[in-house]
């Protein structure tokens, strides 16, 4: 539950990353002129490629910084109560310790028991919520896949491209981008209006 950076990073990039295999495809391709190629004596159109910078996407995406900062407030919430439990936990053993020698058998074996469960439930509780933090990341994410394909599909409803790749640099999944077919900004532009005028 400590990377949660990471783990979102990683995440969107897989996400973003199904886009290298989505050939983006519109009936109405009039508007743009595919370049074509010859080699070994065939014509053959070249695909035409953008990217998405994920690092900028991600700093500057509204639904996503919110969704991020939401994610690590339940973490933070969940690490609490975790930590107060388990220092209540520790108070019952250490006072269990110091009282221990004055106890009967049957005493200190009925203390722990009673420390043997709280300890069970404290596990249960942390596996418990780890599970239900997974899923809401996985939610989130799965909602985040969803609304950048939507977008795609309509931003490039005129198919001007075969493919839009994500690029990271902290990845490094593309050696080698030409800041030309760089749409992020455009991408970024739109997709943060959708978001505003959906919370009206």
């Amino acid at each position: 539950m400590k990377n949660i950076s990471l783990i979102l990073n990683v995440i969107l990039f897989i996400l973003v990353g199904v886009l290298f295999y989505l050939h983006f495809s519109s009936k109405n391709k009039t508007t743009v002129a595919p370049q074509v190629i010859k080699t070994d004596g065939k014509n053959v159109q070249v695909p035409q490629i953008a990217y998405v910078d994920i690092d900028t996407f991600q700093t500057n995406y509204e639904y996503f910084i919110k969704g991020k900062a939401k994610l690590e407030a339940k973490q933070k919430a969940m690490e609490t109560e975790l930590n107060k439990s388990l220092s209540s936990f520790e108070n019952e053993y250490n006072a269990f310790i110091q009282k221990a020698q004055t106890m009967t058998e049957q005493e200190g074996m009925a203390a722990q028991q009673k420390l043997a469960e709280k300890q069970q439930k404290i596990e249960e509780r942390k596996q418990s919520m780890e599970m239900q933090f997974m899923k809401e990341t996985q939610d989130f994410n799965i909602e985040l896949q969803e609304r950048i394909i939507a977008y795609l599909k309509k931003y490039n409803a005129n198919g001007a491209y075969t493919y839009i790749l994500p690029y990271s640099k902290e990845t490094i999944n593309l050696l080698y981008v030409n800041e030309a077919n760089n749409i992020t900004n455009d991408v970024l532009k739109g997709m943060n209006e959708e978001y505003a005028s959906s919370k009206k």
